[in-house]
């Protein structure tokens, strides 16, 4: 069964976009650290879950996904976030962990920061651990159906450490 990648589907439903390419990194702050954006402006992509429903949560890359107070939000307690091994093969095109946020091309519904929501531009992995995509919210929103959340998720904590931890749970 063939897939589209993530610019082939960008393309596909002819949406403006650029392109950023970094050095390999692997996780948000490094891939922010290596293509030179803050980590407020950088996406990542959290996947969670509830039963065999799975669901994208975007945040920036500096935030924390808090994972009790999204499940009440979602009102669903048996929330979870999916380890990557559990996923990897709904994302074929891409280089596990560095799905892009497109939950209709992976048939998961996406729900965005309110923070992310606000800014002019989104951008996040385009499938690969060495490359961004960058492009309007609007279109981000459109294309994705992303429902914008403003719970469940909060800025890192300023600690000095340089990568801190990026999933915690209350």
């Amino acid at each position: 069964m063939y897939t589209l990648s993530p610019l082939e589907y960008l393309d596909s439903l002819l949406i403006d976009y650029n392109l950023i390419p970094h050095k390999s990194a692997f996780t948000a702050q490094e891939t922010a650290e290596k293509a030179h954006i803050k980590g407020e402006q950088l996406s990542k992509v959290i996947i969670v879950g509830s039963g065999q429903k799975m669901s994208m949560v975007v945040v920036p890359a500096n935030y924390l996904l808090l994972q009790t107070d999204l499940a009440r939000l979602l009102k669903s307690p048996d929330l979870t976030i999916v380890p990557e091994h559990l996923f990897a093969d709904r994302f074929p095109e891409c280089e596990i962990g560095a799905m892009p946020p497109f939950g209709k091309l992976y048939n998961m519904n996406v729900f965005l920061a309110k923070e992310l929501a606000n800014k002019e531009f989104i951008t996040f992995n385009a499938g690969s651990h060495s490359l961004l995509v960058k492009m309007h919210t609007r279109d981000f929103i459109d294309i994705s159906e992303a429902r914008v959340i403003s719970v469940g998720y909060r800025p890192l904590a300023r600690t000095g450490k340089r990568h801190a931890a990026s999933l915690r749970s209350r």
